[in-house]
């Protein structure tokens, strides 16, 4: 069930990177096979009804990113409603949740609610514990692009030389003092 929810999350990620690197046509790809996608991952025999809450997210993200038209997503969302078989009463397991607390609760009550016959599957711990070292690796990786730097670290120094008001006297007279610190340093 998570390695569904998993695809949605690549395929963000795969247009964020093809944009990113120019490379437009798979992001033409995802355009145009995105519906098809969607079923794969939340298929209307109810089996993919707990990655429905992912797919909404990952659709309005791309959306967001203008991957994917309004329209084309208001589409998608009209199909979804009947899929989601869990809106406004239990859902599922949340792909990100605010502590392992919750989410822990939240799958043991999918887990009750499956237990009786609510038409879903029951749900083993062995698939909640995965599920959530799934969504604690991919947002690890969701923190690591936050903080990246680009290869030309220059372009960063240079805006900030740019931003950075006329210099006085003090602020030159420290500088040249750091400068000694930093040879002395250096030569230790």
């Amino acid at each position: 069930m998570n390695n569904r929810a998993n695809i949605m999350y690549f395929v963000e990620h795969l247009c964020d990177m093809a944009q990113r690197e120019n490379h437009i046509e798979f992001v033409r790809m995802m355009q145009r096979d995105i519906l098809r996608v969607v079923d794969a991952v939340a298929p209307s025999d109810g089996s993919g009804a707990a990655n429905v809450k992912v797919v909404r997210r990952v659709l309005a993200g791309l959306q967001q990113k203008s991957i994917l038209l309004p329209e084309t997503v208001l589409e998608i969302e009209a199909g979804l409603a009947e899929r989601d078989t869990a809106t406004n009463t239990h859902s599922a397991l949340s792909p990100i949740s605010p502590n392992l607390k919750t989410t822990i609760q939240n799958a043991e009550a999918t887990a009750s609610l499956k237990a009786n016959g609510a038409g879903f599957t029951r749900l083993d711990k062995r698939q909640i514990e995965q599920r959530i070292e799934e969504d604690r690796e991919r947002h690890k990786r969701l923190r690591e692009s936050i903080w990246a730097v680009g290869v030309d670290g220059e372009g960063e120094f240079e805006r900030l030389w740019e931003e950075a008001g006329e210099c006085g006297e003090d602020e030159r007279v420290l500088g040249v003092e750091d400068g000694e610190e930093r040879a002395v340093a250096g030569e230790l």
